[in-house]
């Protein structure tokens, strides 16, 4: 076992001649991908009615199951073999599933706005998509800061508006279970950011992933209700 270079990282293990570095940090991760692959289990399971928003709400957490294991393995478990450019394919899967969640909430009131509004909302998701794209794949601007900046505009400047219009329109209560978990993301965001740790082998980046977890499954009770209607299909 070697020390990583942050005094604060997990410490790099050795299984064999695999040198696998942060490696709470990248099965922390992990447990986000399982339990966003759970969800997706769910609703692709599910013998309920489908909403209109029902693909758009599974493609969000199947973005997130795939950004998750890549952020995991690729951005920590296996970067002594990858450089930190790979981290960008766990970001890129991340900003593809908000903007799944941004259309899915966009669909949940489409009937209730016109077309305009519609369309501006669309184009605007599409120009805020692009713009923190390049900046990821630009070396120059690449950094965790980026895919963070980006979730929290398209969380509280599309998501949050769109299910409030949403439970004022339809009275779901899973446009309520969204928002307060969005909220409730507050909280690994602090962690994070202030680098709140109990020690090298549990440090900010893993109580976060922990806090995540929860996150997740609400949001996984939240877009339950949302992607499935109360009616039973028949076999």
């Amino acid at each position: 076992m070697v020390d990583s270079p942050d005094s604060i990282l997990n410490p790099t293990i050795f299984i064999g001649t695999l040198e696998l570095r942060e490696p709470v940090t990248a099965f922390t991760d992990f447990m986000i991908a399982i339990t966003c692959a759970i969800a997706f289990w769910i609703l692709t399971t599910s013998k309920k009615e489908r909403s209109d928003s029902f693909h758009y709400y599974r493609g969000f957490f199947l973005m997130y199951a795939l950004g998750m294991t890549f952020a995991g393995w690729i951005g920590h478990g296996l970067q002594a073999y990858l450089g930190p450019e790979w981290k960008m394919l766990g970001w890129l899967c991340s900003m593809t599933g908000q903007a799944l969640l941004v259309i899915g909430s966009l669909i949940e009131v489409k009937s209730h706005i016109n077309s305009i509004i519609y369309k501006s909302i669309v184009g605007a998701l599409i120009v805020q998509f692009i713009v923190f794209t390049v900046l990821i794949l630009n070396p120059s601007t690449r950094g965790f800061e980026v895919p963070q900046m980006a979730s929290v505009i398209v969380l509280t400047g599309f998501v949050i508006p769109l299910q409030l219009f949403g439970y004022l329109k339809n009275y779901n209560t899973g446009s309520v279970l969204v928002i307060c978990a969005i909220v409730y993301g507050i909280v690994p965001g602090y962690v994070y950011n202030n680098q709140i740790s109990l020690n090298r082998w549990f440090n900010y980046h893993d109580i976060s992933h922990l806090l995540v977890v929860i996150y997740m499954i609400i949001m996984t009770f939240a877009l339950r209700k949302l992607a499935l209607k109360s009616r039973v299909l028949a076999d």
